[in-house]
């Protein structure tokens, strides 16, 4: 009984609610929710991502060591200009000329050893010859000439091993040159020290670029600036070559600088082994900004400089808009197998106090308004909200507009 009791004021409850909407709908006496609406209006409408990012020069380069050594001496000083091969950096060499010298020596040893192994292959060849001619006379014993063929092959693998070691004592040598040669560090081009974080008696550490101690300066041409940002997985699909931006940056306030995209990143530089997989991880890809203007203008930026960029991405002029607020998605139809439900767009009008549902097809989106492509006319009237009433209307249902919307 009890549970029989439960289902009847369940029943009881969707019966007076079902009786309710249809009370509403044909015209009873409960009054009908207000709606605020605005006209379909033909405007220009435009899309742009937008991010934090930084100012760096077009074209720099990471000063680096090959080799790791103290810092004996550096020669440049933060923002100085430099020109391609100037003197930057010297370290100590002590180590590098041992090594060389010791590799020179032997090479020389090598060498000589070479020469001997030379004499002696030659005297075994001639032996040699002479011995098979005593051989085919008969004047030697078989027994006898193969010990001089021994010999004199034996000399010749020695000859081998001689040449091959000669090739790898010119190879060390080469190699403690070249090492010696990188305890100078002359500028790879023209441009201004940035970014200086070398001192004098650190230790210059050889590595990769993002090790602590590989990177002593930056060499940076600061005559083409750049700004460098990220964008999110669902933003850089917008982004194309030759898209125009503006940027700002906080140092220069008030100040707009305007840019061209340059290059868009084809993959993420996430670094490797991270969580590839993990779903609630968004990828972003880099986005660099090719700025404009004269060199005069450009120079008051700084690499490094904080700053604020936005990509125009699209722009549509005289186009038929709604507000975003007036469109809803409603489930349709999916084609198929039909193991996935579809969706629709729609938006309500206002004819004779009710509402009109109109399917709709939509193209560009920005955050407050939408392109409409076929489904309205130009200067009908959409009902945008409120957003949980609107939610729930359904076409038919009477509407009365809120006073300022008369």
């Amino acid at each position: 009984m009890p549970r029989l009791r439960t289902w009847i004021f369940i029943g009881a409850g969707v019966v007076g609610a079902v009786s309710s909407i249809g009370w509403i709908s044909l015209g009873g006496r409960a009054a009908p929710a207000e709606f605020t609406v605005e006209r379909a209006v033909r405007q220009v409408l435009r899309d742009s991502v937008a991010a934090n990012g930084e100012i760096q020069a077009k074209t720099r380069a990471n000063v680096g060591v090959q080799v790791t050594a103290a810092i004996l001496e550096i020669h440049v000083k933060d923002g100085q200009w430099v020109k391609a091969g100037d003197l930057l950096v010297t370290l100590d060499q002590e180590r590098y000329r041992q090594a060389l010298n010791q590799a020179e020596m032997g090479l020389r040893m090598a060498s000589k050893d070479l020469e001997i192994a030379q004499a002696t292959f030659t005297k075994q060849d001639q032996t040699f010859a002479r011995q098979g001619k005593l051989h085919e006379l008969g004047l030697l014993a078989t027994e006898d000439f193969q010990g001089v063929k021994l010999a004199r092959d034996t000399a010749a693998t020695s000859l081998e091993r001689a040449r091959v070691a000669v090739l790898q004592a010119e190879a060390q040598a080469a190699i403690a040159r070249d090492d010696l040669s990188k305890t100078v560090i002359r500028a790879p081009m023209a441009g201004q020290v940035t970014g200086l974080k070398a001192e004098k008696g650190e230790t210059a550490i050889a590595g990769t670029t993002n090790l602590a101690g590989a990177v002593m300066m930056v060499i940076s041409d600061v005559s083409e600036m750049m700004a460098e940002i990220r964008v999110g997985e669902l933003d850089v699909v917008k982004v194309k070559l030759g898209q125009p931006a503006e940027v700002t940056v906080d140092a220069l306030p008030g100040q707009i600088f305007p840019g061209r995209v340059g290059t868009v990143a084809s993959s993420t530089d996430r670094p490797a082994g991270s969580n590839a997989g993990s779903a609630q991880e968004t990828q972003s890809y880099k986005v660099r900004i090719l700025l404009e203007g004269t060199p005069e203008r450009l120079a008051a930026l700084r690499p490094g400089m904080s700053a604020r960029i936005a990509v125009l991405t699209a722009e549509h002029k005289d186009v038929l808009t709604v507000p975003l607020a007036a469109i809803q998605d409603r489930e349709a139809k999916a084609g198929g197998l039909g193991l996935l439900t579809g969706s629709r767009s729609i938006v309500f009008v206002v004819k004779d106090g009710r509402a009109e549902e109109r399917e709709i097809g939509t193209g560009l989106s920005t955050r407050r308004a939408a392109e409409i492509l076929t489904g309205l006319q130009d200067g009908e009237t959409v009902i945008t909200g409120p957003a949980k009433l609107l939610s729930t209307l359904s076409a038919g249902m009477p509407v009365k507009l809120k006073k300022d919307n008369k």
